[in-house]
């Protein structure tokens, strides 16, 4: 009977309420018609009392007249039975025979009078719920200055009301008692709501009381100040966390599951507030190229509050009842995503200034590690996340190609591009010595390297080296053979005319002129060469050769990390995963000896070869046409100088030997000594078949011509050997000119 009288309440309630309550604007009436329906209800209460005795007097004249009633009908039922018999009409009822009308309408009165009662009491019930909620409203109000504790325990007063109700299950289709639930929801929000805040702003006074965001040297009353405002905010949150279950249920939603805590949230917030409003605003200091302004002011605030954190706020924390953590680490933490909005702040100016990237990667890669080195900082990276926007990321490397581009095209289209840029005496002769483009290339791929330096992603480093730093080389390298190309198909016009002797091997010659433009050319793939040799070896290209092998690896089959570039193109997250993962250490012996600038480093070296060589044939093909008139020579067989004479060289090559020193001279300030080496011994090569195929063996000798052929021979084996100093020249005989000496000694034998 109890759970019955309950829900007809209940449904009264819920009825009176969806009459007088159609919205939570109209609960702001509330407190009239409370004061109205008290009045009604005490007069009610009244009248059910007399109702009652009333009730009472008419159940028991009921229950007699039912007693009666009953009686006489069961006596009747027995006449009828004996009267009619077996052949009782089955049409009429034997309550007809019943004079039951005093009866029915006793019962029709009292179920009116019950039903009355019942939506009486449902309604009584429903307003000591709202002035239960109403109390604890109030409660909360007049304490939130005073007493924190009042403010706690009127909020869980609120949350308890709230799982009472949220939980009826007669809720459904109640428009009552939905209204019911929304204001009891309402006043639940609006308890968190102002005491959150008002803790909040009193921790914040107490923070600048304490002399934040400068040093902070507080006073032990703002201490203890700012202890009762950061507990409160404790407390708050462990209540809030503790009833997290109903409010999802009731789909009340104060903070997240996975929220900071509330006081180190509010701290955080407090540089929130500063960074918006010098450097998200329209002020002066709201520069998105200026990275270093704000993300100092940053530092500068973790850097006065970690005092406070670690010798005051810790232990604070370890008193309440929320999950144990290191609030300094946390703190730093908060500090993320305030960096974070400030980034997406200034996003399209990255966008459309690709470079400023670098200059932000840069200072938040520095701040980073002041937090890592200073504060011990173990969170996420803001850095990772922010070069995580392929937007980001592409402006940036676009940025750096076209940059790097540019400044090579303004370079190389300069007519000075290939001119040395140091004194001789400045460098030594084995010390490759720039020219402006190598220069330039160089300077660009160290300088682009150190700005992606701090990139963290091993595949972004590689991207960086593919898309802006090989172009350059490759360009550098075109262009060169472009140049060499082009001087192979005119080279014939720079070499000498022996009849007209328009060209000659002195230092200011034309031919030594373009040996210096050769040479030109060799000193700028040297050194680029050199620099690619000392890149292979730096710890970021090691580490990028170490990814590709890894990544090769993983491929299985015959893949090859040279072939890295061919296929970075198409690398996706998968391919990330395996490149930055430092962890795995390469084995493979044969790949350990490579780098990742391997093949450019091949490259150079089979271009400066080229050069060499074509170097080679123009001093070649020049002395060869020197010795046209030595060639013709035909009085071999009638010299008349013998062994003992006073012998001297060939007229014929009285002009070859000077400009022959000339040029080892010039070759020597030019080349390096392994560079004019070679080319010495190629020239050497040279002559010495020439002397045997042209002279030695086209022409008739007796032993005076004979002499005269040795001493040519020795002549220019002297010129050669003292010019480049020694034995670097010497054949496998151990002497310049080998074959043509020994053709000498045989000529120069006497038969008689």
């Amino acid at each position: 009977m109890a759970a019955l009288v309950n829900s007809e309440s209940r449904r009264a309630i819920r009825q009176f309420l969806g009459d007088n309550f159609t919205s939570l604007d109209s609960l702001e009436l509330v407190d009239d018609l409370l004061k109205e329906e008290e009045r009604t209800h005490a007069q009610l209460e009244q009248e059910a009392a007399v109702a009652s005795k009333t009730t009472q007097s008419l159940v028991a004249e009921a229950s007699s007249v039912a007693d009666s009633v009953h009686s006489k009908a069961m006596h009747l039922i027995d006449v009828h039975s004996k009267v009619v018999g077996s052949t009782a009409d089955e049409s009429v009822s034997a309550w007809e025979f019943r004079d039951g009308t005093a009866v029915m309408e006793l019962v029709s009165k009292l179920a009116a009078e019950l039903q009355t009662y019942r939506r009486l009491r449902q309604a009584k019930e429903y307003i000591d719920e709202f002035i239960e909620i109403e109390k604890v409203a109030e409660q909360a109000a007049q304490s939130m200055e005073k007493s924190p504790q009042g403010v706690l325990s009127a909020y869980s007063a609120s949350i308890a009301l709230l799982s009472k109700h949220s939980s009826d299950s007669e809720i459904t289709g109640n428009i009552s008692a939905q209204n019911l639930l929304e204001y009891i929801k309402h006043t639940v929000s609006n308890i968190w709501t102002n005491a959150e805040t008002t803790a909040a702003n009193a921790q914040s006074e107490c923070l600048r009381k304490m002399g934040w965001p400068g040093k902070i040297d507080p006073p032990v009353s703002v201490l203890g100040e700012f202890g009762a405002n950061f507990s409160m905010l404790a407390s708050l949150d462990h209540i809030t966390r503790d009833a997290s279950k109903v409010l999802r249920q009731s789909g009340v939603q104060l903070q997240s599951e996975d929220a900071p805590p509330l006081p180190l949230k509010h701290m955080a917030r407090a540089v929130d507030i500063r960074m918006r409003y010098h450097f998200e605003s329209a002020r002066g200091t709201s520069r998105a190229d200026r990275p270093e302004w704000w993300l100092s002011q940053v530092m500068n605030m973790v850097r006065s509050l970690v005092p406070l954190l670690e010798l005051h706020v810790q232990s604070l924390y370890d008193r309440s009842a929320l999950p144990p953590l290191d609030v300094r680490n946390e703190f730093i933490r908060l500090i993320q995503p305030i960096i974070q909005h400030k980034l997406a702040h200034d996003r399209s100016d990255y966008i459309s200034n690709g470079l400023v990237i670098a200059h932000v990667s840069r200072e938040l890669s520095e701040f980073e590690h002041t937090l890592q080195d200073v504060y011990f900082f173990d969170g996420p990276s803001v850095l990772d996340a922010f070069l995580a926007d392929s937007d980001i990321f592409s402006a940036w490397v676009n940025a750096e190609r076209k940059s790097a581009i540019d400044s090579y095209m303004e370079t190389i289209a300069d007519p000075g591009a290939f001119k040395q840029l140091y004194e001789d005496e400045v460098l030594d002769r084995d010390d490759p010595k720039p020219t402006r483009i190598a220069q330039n290339v160089v300077m660009l791929i160290s300088d682009i390297a150190e700005r992606y330096a701090v990139v963290p992603s091993c595949m972004q480093q590689l991207q960086f080296l593919s898309t802006t730093q090989f172009p350059v080389v490759i360009a550098l390298v075109e262009d060169v053979e472009g140049e060499i190309d082009e001087f192979s198909r005119i080279s014939l016009a720079f070499i000498r005319d022996a009849s007209s002797n328009v060209s000659g091997s002195g230092a200011n010659s034309p031919f030594a002129a373009q040996l210096r433009r050769l040479a030109s050319w060799y000193q700028t793939v040297w050194y680029v060469e050199e620099a690619a040799r000392d890149w292979n070896d730096s710890t970021i290209y090691v580490d990028m050769w170490a990814a590709v092998c890894r990544h090769a690896r993983a491929l299985g089959g015959d893949a090859d990390p040279r072939d890295w570039r061919d296929e970075c193109d198409d690398w996706g997250e998968k391919d990330r995963k395996v490149l930055d993962d430092c962890a795995t250490l390469e084995t493979n012996e044969e790949w350990l000896d490579g780098g990742i600038w391997e093949r450019t480093i091949k490259t150079l070296g089979e271009l400066k070869q080229r050069i060499l060589e074509l170097m080679s044939r123009a001093i070649n093909k020049d002395t060869v046409g020197q010795l046209r008139a030595y060639r013709k020579k035909a009085n071999w067989a009638s010299e008349g100088v013998g062994a003992d004479a006073d012998v001297k060289v060939s007229i014929e090559l009285s002009g070859l030997l000077p400009e022959l020193s000339q040029l080892v001279s010039v070759l020597s300030e030019l080349l390096p000594f392994s560079g004019s080496a070679y080319l010495l011994r190629s020239l050497a090569a040279e002559l010495d078949m020439f002397s045997v195929d042209r002279v030695a063996s086209a022409h008739q000798f007796n032993s005076s011509g004979g002499w005269q052929f040795a001493m040519d021979v020795s002549a220019i084996s002297r010129v050669l050997h003292a010019s480049a100093g020694g034995s670097a020249l010497q054949g496998p005989s151990g002497q310049l000119l080998a074959k043509a000496m020994e053709c000498a000694r045989i000529l120069s034998c006497s038969l008689d």
